[in-house]
């Protein structure tokens, strides 16, 4: 009976993993991943008080700026950046300029993968940029300027040209929003200064770099299951022909829709990676479950969930599996209307690995008859 029971849980199992072959999921990274580093130059021009008396070149200046940041997704990122050089002002003596330096803590979207499907490879990438900074203006004595601190919101786009896997170059845009006397001056009908950033750059990222889709259950773990399906069934028949009797009771039981009453329960629901969704083609092994307590009234069972350990953080694990025994429970109570006291849930995490087999077979809840 035991070699039956374990051939239905390795036959579910590797059904579920082929049905999965042809679904992609990220590859899950760590801390160190998908880091970069940011170099800019470029023009920036201030807009503050004398716009409609000095020309456009009258407030233009040279900026510079440094960055390091991550991409925690495709989609999102974020990036501490340090910059400045000096702003162009204007007032009636003249043209005059304002050191600072500034430091900036942006998030970052990547709007081309926000929309489209993620390719690592794609030459081409918007990212949007939102953020604040803490800029520093140094004192212009001959202008009469007073050094100046101020928290600055900003608001930007990057196009991002890939040029291998490590580089790319890039081109910004990004408005930062001043106190009103950033350059010296206050009032003239200006409520705040600001500045616009043009700047172009190379960004190198570090490795592993990007974002690798692969598969929950690739071939060569679908013919290994194979492979340990067709040896149990050998195995199976083997002993079928020794026993006749047990042979046709064997047969019986298939035939039949649900559970022998008094039959001993063993059923397995599994998960993708990370996942605690059930698929449709676990249903029929929550049915099974319903129908063996329907005709056993006094039967109790254990629904016990896992985890594999070489996934996720302990904690991580312990939390999916909890989610994931819900998630059975839920069916159970109320597609079936199953009481929970015949329940017993145990979350194991990832503490237990079931099948030693193979630590993917370990993404499952157990369902045995106590």
């Amino acid at each position: 009976m035991k070699k039956v029971l374990f051939l239905l849980a390795a036959a579910t199992i590797a059904g579920a993993n082929y049905a999965q072959a042809q679904e992609k999921a990220l590859k899950q990274y760590g801390f160190w991943d998908n880091w970069f580093i940011q170099g800019q130059i470029g023009a920036q021009r201030t807009y503050s008080e004398e716009n409609k008396v000095s020309s456009f070149g009258d407030k233009l200046s040279p900026n510079a700026a440094l960055g390091v940041g991550k991409f925690f997704s495709p989609e999102v990122g974020a990036r501490v950046q340090f910059g400045g050089w000096t702003s162009s002002n204007y007032n009636g003596n003249g043209k005059y300029h304002v050191n600072y330096l500034n430091g900036n803590v942006d998030a970052l979207f990547n709007l081309t993968n926000v929309f489209l499907p993620y390719k690592e490879n794609r030459v081409f990438n918007l990212i949007g940029i939102l953020g604040a900074g803490y800029v520093h203006g140094f004192k212009n004595t001959d202008q009469n300027v007073h050094a100046t601190n101020m928290v600055a919101p900003r608001v930007g786009l990057q196009a991002d040209f890939r040029v291998c896997s490590a580089l790319s170059l890039n081109l910004e845009a990004n408005g930062n929003l001043l106190r009103d006397d950033f350059n010296g001056q206050v009032g003239y009908g200006c409520a705040n200064d600001g500045t616009l950033n043009v700047l172009a750059g190379i960004t190198y990222r570090f490795k592993q770099r990007g974002f690798a889709s692969v598969n929950p259950a690739d071939e060569t773990l679908i013919q290994s299951l194979n492979a340990q399906i067709n040896d149990q069934r050998a195995e199976l028949e083997k002993c079928q022909n020794h026993n006749k009797k047990n042979q046709a009771q064997a047969q019986q039981n298939v035939a039949k829709e649900t559970p022998a009453s008094n039959a001993s329960l063993y059923s397995v629901v599994v998960f993708r990676i990370g996942s605690a969704k059930i698929g449709h083609s676990q249903d029929i092994n929550i049915y099974t479950v319903a129908q063996y307590l329907k005709q056993n009234p006094d039967a109790k069972i254990t629904v016990a969930s896992y985890c594999d350990k070489k996934t996720g953080t302990a904690k991580f694990n312990q939390k999916l599996s909890e989610k994931r025994s819900a998630a059975v429970v839920k069916v159970l109570k109320n597609k079936y209307g199953i009481s929970e006291s015949r329940l017993n849930v145990v979350n194991n995490g990832d503490k237990q690995q079931p099948f030693s087999e193979n630590n993917s077979w370990n993404r499952v809840t157990i369902m045995t008859s106590k």
